[in-house]
């Protein structure tokens, strides 16, 4: 209750404003919030009423011929009774049940109440109130009217409105309480899209607080149930069915009532790819290439033709607009003597039309090629055979990211049941999937609801508006079926504060961050488009730019400018269709759109679609008109453009691919995203803007820096940006020791810590480190002192991949101090900095103790190298041990460590290891001497190796060296005789 209140207070002190405006002669922003298009008779009364319904109306021949055979007529009366007895209903029924059509007609009490069907697509709604209206014997608009963005057939007589999610949501939004409407049926909840998720939760809270008396009808032709949780439970153990969820949302068994309905299906013949002779592509194939999947697709429709039964038409599955188009195009070159129509949602109502009604006095056999538009809520006369790509399009949100993108994904199984049973609603019926069996089975069971992976700012806007004001409120207080994911709200919230929607702001005893919606805001959720373009709109509208806003108005409302797009240039696909004229898409939707920002943008659309020059000209502003609502997605190319291709950084700090559009300029504004074969991102759609108007909003700051293409060395330049990019920059003088400290520090963090920077230490030095952390290991063992520094420790941690970050913490501010006297972080010399932490008196204890050097028995200094692996080594020609009696050994007397001693060859060949040298002279050596003295014969090989001189020379060497002795011996006497 606590959030509607606040939203009425909200409400309240906004009109509180607009008239302290007024009386004190202020003006008002240049943007007026449109006036309500659509609206529900106020007289009515708001309870279900226990009288005649619509049905009822009917004469009986109809309802005997129509309504009696269709199998939701078995459970009217338990619908009414239930209604009657709980405020809430789950109706499961399948395809052909006769759900869509004859549930709204019963809960309809004729002139008294209002009831809602809310389909999920504007065709599906049209498609409802057209059949119900044909069912009453009278015309759209009458006792059944519909409303769908820019279109809307009702009349204060209307007892039934057929609305999309879209339309109920702005329903909510002008009137909370919904006054004159008592049932609402929320239709094809199946498909779990975020408008209808986001209905039902909003539909809940208004029965909940507002409308006790309020009817709630969830329709779904399939739900996951009982009978489906131990196959969910295999793929997910902690599976909850979405039946149950829903349920659970409805109130549970006091306030949900659920019925299950049969449908009404007649055999139907599926042919896969690999039973029959079409081939069988592998479905992600199909996917990267879509000139493959056209043809399949042809190849299939042209078999499905030869295969319906009774010569009916062919209704064919694909993923969206462009491969439609592309299908439509093979079939009409290939002449065959059918009508091929596309049927998707971004035509005109009127091509809609064509699609979904057959022509009865044409006896030409039709090919309808769509969208899954078709899939559950069209009835299309005369189909008895589909022919199924598998294959969908989902909008996607990318969180890391921020971008926007349409992926093509293979579909669930329920939704290729329900595909393959639109062939058999009249008659037996034909199904081609150009897929295979196996392939079936391993589709997901049921869709992915919308809400987990979609574009989540329009929906957080909404719903602050509604009164939440964190997403803590959104996903506890508000009854979703699935919540929306935290971090997607979290990045629609950022979003929409950046677009200056909502404003942030804290409590004083909380200091949780909460959101509540600007006065822009308010205007961006009137013009029901995404923010971004809304905030462009109004933007361009506050600078009496008609022109512009007439630009977005077009992008904003045509899906088929985005999705599926002419041209990935957007200006280019807006000045076609303007050019085209209203027929080539929906016009009275962009006039009725227009229209509602104000009349001169909507005069503005009319002279586009009027003058080919006027259209040129509006497209041409289409980047300006687009830079409020798209700052994040400025992207800039790098490198030098190619006919292959060119590679943009967007603003937001992610790269991004145009293919084959070398002359797009250097900066373009990125609308839509798709994920490229090689899973890198593809810009779908674009508008070009010029750098002179990037300057307009870029920021110029000073900016210090670590240039990582210079081992991350520290500089200093002058830079005018826009997020990520730079747009230009100039080089100032050095940065001060402080400012290199500082971005050093930085640079190591986001590198990913102290590993990154042991990662650039030269190879030499990291070994060395790695010595030194292994001798105070053994001096720590080797004594009870436990005084050596604890940065050792935690570098130990580093090198064994244990380390914590209060291992990073210990090791950062060692490291603080040296980083300002350094130009760069490849030049910062770890290995000194450690020994640095090591006192005079620790480091000859350590040194006295564990030594890097010994002397050899011929005099020779030795290093020793330590390692985890080997333990102490020494590593030196066998004959420098010659005499040696005992191993070399390292420690504290009475916990001494023996040195491992590598002997080697007079060529620096290993011929032994040993840590007993004793043992080795006694047992090892005449064997090796037996072996070595051939190979190596101008070196010493004695017998008795203890007695024998160490030396690292050869035997004329040693022979020479002797007589060189005995020669300067002799001179010393003679010199001391001349003395004496």
């Amino acid at each position: 209750m606590t959030m509607m209140l606040r939203r009425a207070a909200t409400a309240t002190g906004c009109c509180c404003l607009l008239l302290l405006l007024l009386l004190t002669g202020q003006s008002t922003t240049a943007f007026t919030p449109p006036t309500r298009t659509t609206s529900i008779p106020r007289h009515r009364a708001n309870a279900l009423l226990p009288t005649a319904s619509l049905l009822d109306q009917l004469p009986a021949s109809t309802a005997d011929a129509l309504v009696a055979p269709l199998p939701i007529s078995a459970i009217l009366d338990r619908l009414q009774t239930s209604l009657q007895r709980r405020p809430n209903v789950l109706l499961q029924a399948p395809p052909g049940a006769g759900k869509t059509t004859i549930v709204p007609l019963l809960l309809s009490s004729p002139g008294l109440t209002t009831t809602l069907l809310v389909q999920p697509r504007r065709a599906a709604a049209r498609s409802a109130a057209a059949r119900m209206s044909t069912l009453l014997g009278r015309p759209v608009g009458e006792t059944v009217g519909y409303a769908v963005r820019g279109e809307s057939r009702q009349s204060s007589r209307t007892d039934v409105l057929v609305v999309t999610d879209g339309v109920l949501l702005r329903l909510l939004r002008e009137d909370p309480e919904l006054t004159g409407v008592a049932v609402v049926v929320l239709d094809e909840f199946h498909e779990r899209g975020v408008g209808s998720d986001t209905a039902l939760a909003l539909l809940r809270e208004v029965q909940d607080h507002y409308r006790r008396d309020l009817k709630i009808v969830v329709m779904s032709a399939t739900l996951l149930g009982e009978e489906d949780a131990q196959e969910a439970r295999s793929e997910d153990e902690d599976v909850v069915t979405t039946g149950a969820k829903l349920k659970a949302v409805l109130g549970g068994d006091e306030a949900c009532s659920v019925l299950r309905s049969e449908g009404r299906q007649y055999p139907i013949t599926i042919q896969h790819a690999n039973s029959r002779g079409i081939g069988s592509p592998l479905h992600r194939a199909l996917v990267r290439d879509t000139q493959l999947l056209v043809q399949t697709m042809a190849n299939a429709i042209e078999e499905g033709l030869s295969k319906a039964p009774g010569k009916g038409d062919v209704l064919a599955f694909l993923p969206g607009a462009k491969e439609i188009r592309m299908t439509v195009q093979e079939l009409n070159e290939r002449k065959l003597d059918v009508e091929v129509l596309p049927l998707y949602g971004a035509l005109s109502k009127a091509e809609q039309d064509r699609a979904i009604v057959k022509d009865k006095s044409s006896h030409r056999r039709r090919v309808i090629v769509s969208s899954p538009t078709a899939e559950a809520s069209l009835t299309i006369d005369g189909v008895t055979c589909v022919v199924d790509s598998g294959l969908q399009r989902q909008p996607r949100y990318d969180v890391n990211t921020g971008l926007p993108r349409l992926v093509t994904v293979p579909c669930s199984r329920d939704s290729a049941v329900q595909r393959a049973g639109r062939a058999g609603r009249t008659q037996e019926g034909y199904c081609i999937r150009i897929y295979s069996e196996a392939e079936l089975d391993n589709l997901p069971m049921h869709a992915t609801p919308e809400i987990r992976s979609t574009d989540l700012v329009p929906t957080a806007l909404l719903l602050s508006e509604w009164g939440c004001t964190s997403a803590k409120e959104i996903r506890e207080d508000l009854q979703f079926v699935d919540p929306p994911p935290e971090e997607s709200l979290a990045k629609a919230y950022q979003m929409l504060v950046d677009l200056g929607a909502l404003e942030e702001y804290t409590l004083t005893n909380d200091k949780r961050k909460r959101y509540k919606v600007t006065n822009h805001g308010k205007q961006v959720v009137s013009l029901a488009t995404h923010p971004r373009f809304a905030t462009a709109i109004i933007r361009a509208t506050e600078m009496g730019e008609s022109s512009l806003a007439a630009a977005i108005a077009v992008a904003a409302l045509t899906e088929d400018v985005i999705v599926g797009g002419r041209d990935t240039n957007l200006a280019l696909s807006v000045r076609d269709l303007l050019r085209e004229g209203p027929h080539s898409f929906n016009g009275s939707q962009l006039l009725s759109f227009a229209a509602r920002i104000s009349n001169e943008a909507k005069l503005a659309v009319t002279k586009a679609m009027e003058s080919s020059e006027t259209a040129a000209e509006v497209s041409e502003c289409m980047g300006s008109a687009l830079l409020p609502g798209f700052v994040d997605l400025i992207a800039q190319r790098k490198g030098e453009a190619s006919y292959g291709g060119s590679t943009y950084m967007l603003a937001l700090g992610q790269s991004a691919r145009l293919d084959g559009k070398p002359d797009e300029g250097e900066h373009v504004i990125v609308v839509d995203t798709s994920t490229g074969d090689d899973g890198k991102t593809r810009i779908r759609s674009y508008c070009k803007i010029d750098a002179s108007t990037l300057r307009q909003v870029a920021i110029e700051k000073d900016e210090v820096y670590a240039a990582a293409s210079k081992g991350y060395e520290v500089r200093k330049r002058r830079v005018l940006k826009l997020g990520a990019l730079i747009l230009s920059s100039t080089t100032l003088p050095p940065p001060s020791s402080e400012e290199v400290a500082d971005v050093l520090l930085d640079t190591i963090e986001s590198l990913g810590g102290i590993s990154a920077l042991l990662s650039m230490q030269p190879k030499k030095d990291a070994l060395e480190i790695e010595e030194l952390l292994y001798r105070l290991s053994l001096a720590q063992k080797s004594s009870s002192d436990d005084d050596w520094p604890a940065c050792f420790s935690s570098m130990e941690a580093i090198f064994s991949g244990t380390s914590h970050d209060e291992d990073e913490k210990v090791l950062l501010e060692v490291i603080k101090p040296w980083l300002g006297a350094t130009a760069s972080l490849k030049g910062l010399n770890l290995l000194s900095i450690l020994h640095s932490q090591l006192s005079p008196e620790q480091q000859n204890r350590l040194d006295n103790l564990f030594p890097t050097k010994i002397t050899a028995a011929d005099g020779s200094i030795i290093s020793i190298t330590y390692n985890s692996d080997t333990g102490p080594l020494a590593t030196a020609k066998l004959q420098q041990f010659f005499g040696q009696l005992n191993s070399p050994i390292v420690g504290p007397p009475g916990k001494s460590i023996a040195v491992t001693v590598s002997l080697l060859s007079p060529s620096g060949k290993p011929l032994a290891q040993t840590i007993d040298l004793p043992f080795f002279w006694k047992e090892v050596y005449p064997s090796v001497r037996a072996e070595m003295r051939g190979r190596y014969p101008k070196h010493p090989w004695p017998e008795d190796p203890l007695t024998a001189v160490a030396t690292r020379m050869t035997n004329k060497q040693v022979i020479k060296s002797s007589e060189a002795g005995e020669t300067d011996k002799r001179k010393d006497r003679s010199k001391q005789r001349k003395k004496r």
